[in-house]
């Protein structure tokens, strides 16, 4: 079983334990994977979804707003523009990020960007980025406690540093003509495709154990009941592409089971629904096996033909298998769903999900899913999705997304809007 999917098989059990017995509020910690053996560990490190309560996702409380960031990827400059645009007041809003922090830009901004999220304590979710350099420094950790590994490390930054002293500027390329020359033990043990001295590595190499601290707590998804919302880098799929999205298999294709102990109450029964609700949010985190995966968390963009997912730009925009099947939630009106399944009726309420990482696209808003990475790091824009109380009040018609959005003056979020705000990263 490769790593990877002993990871998702973690990450399940996780999710399993939480659901019988955390009461349905969890902050799950992923202990260390770590141990101090000869034998290659998993450097991956994974913490599972967390869910944040209304206080920690406040869009009812008229003194206080969430502000959503979209990738920043060191862009030091921007980020603090961007800060400043929005007034941003650290005493009453709530930031949160999707991800993808640091690295591609200058290293300088990464260390910049990652000083200040770790010292502010800011929410977000990992980005494949992010994870790139918890890898190096969980692989820097296993080899600092391996006899002569600590020397090795040592002796050989002594080297690059006098090589780039000497006027060498591209660290990747020096170290493979390095390695190729040494007959060192120490250069197997660097995972196959990674690069020692790459951008991600001299992040890991650098910061401080609170900032790599810091990033090791940042979930994969971060789950909003409150707002019924899902905020992850590359995106979450509502069902499993190998089956139809009204197989019963398929989370929002069935009513969820209530908890022992509590019944439905047949004269008020919305009283139950926000609980079903929050349920089958779970459930599609828990019973979709590809967002067990976090490759598909961290990386997806699409779903090939052949029902596989991509973080390529080929086959169909995962957002839009979303948008289509979540459009299609018709309620938990459970009689007209005990007839046979209508391909266009689902027994389900529909949720947004906020994510990052496809710059290609843009900014890539639709109904139930909003894509904020406007690719900053390529001089573009980096973009916020603001939301207040106001902007919960005011209901969003279908048929303003297109102009609205084009306009960045309103966006969709649930029920009621929300606004993009962003500043030019063109130096």
């Amino acid at each position: 079983m490769s790593a990877r999917h002993l990871a998702a098989f973690g990450i399940l059990a996780f999710f399993f334990l939480y659901f019988f017995s955390s009461g349905f509020s969890f902050q799950l910690w992923l202990p260390s994977l770590l141990v101090n053996t000869a034998r290659t560990p998993d450097f991956g490190r994974y913490t599972p979804p967390r869910v944040l309560s209304e206080n920690q996702f406040p869009l009812n409380d008229q003194h206080r707003r969430v502000i959503i960031l979209g990738d920043v990827h060191g862009m030091e400059k921007p980020f603090q523009a961007l800060l400043g645009k929005l007034s941003y007041d650290p005493s009453s809003d709530v930031l949160v990020h999707a991800g993808d922090i640091i690295a591609k830009g200058p290293h300088e901004g990464s260390m910049a960007v990652l000083s200040y999220m770790t010292t502010h304590n800011i929410t977000g979710v990992r980005g494949n980025h992010d994870q790139k350099v918890i890898e190096w420094r969980s692989w820097l950790e296993w080899m600092r406690a391996l006899d002569g590994g600590k020397s090795w490390l040592r002796e050989f930054h002594a080297k690059w540093e006098e090589a780039e002293a000497a006027g060498v500027d591209d660290p990747e390329k020096w170290a493979e003509k390095h390695m190729k020359k040494s007959k060192s033990k120490w250069w197997k043990k660097i995972p196959d495709g990674w690069k020692i001295l790459s951008d991600h590595y001299r992040i890991a190499h650098a910061m401080s154990d609170t900032e790599y601290k810091y990033l090791l707590s940042l979930p994969l998804v971060l789950h909003v009941p409150s707002a019924h919302a899902f905020i992850a880098h590359a995106g979450v799929l509502p069902s499993d592409p190998r089956y139809k999205p009204y197989h019963p298999r398929q989370p929002l294709a069935r009513v969820p089971t209530l908890p022992k102990g509590i019944s439905h109450d047949k004269t008020h029964p919305e009283k139950t629904i926000p609980l079903l609700r929050r349920l089958q949010e779970t459930a599609v985190l828990t019973d979709v096996p590809q967002n067990n995966d976090p490759w598909v968390t961290l990386n997806m963009r699409g779903v090939m033909g052949d029902n596989s997912v991509t973080r390529g730009k080929g086959g169909e925009p995962w957002s839009d298998i979303w948008n289509r099947d979540v459009s299609n939630c018709a309620g938990f009106d459970q009689q007209r769903h005990l007839t046979k399944h209508s391909k266009n009726s689902l027994p389900c309420y529909p949720a947004t999900v906020v994510y990052g990482h496809a710059a290609s696209r843009g900014l890539d808003v639709k109904r139930w899913s909003i894509g904020l990475d406007s690719g900053c790091v390529t001089e573009k824009r980096l973009s916020a999705l603001v939301l207040d109380s106001e902007s919960q009040k005011s209901p969003f018609g279908d048929e303003e997304i297109e102009i609205e959005a084009r306009k960045k003056i309103s966006v969709p979020f649930g029920e009621g809007t929300g606004r993009i705000i962003s500043v030019s990263c063109s130096s």
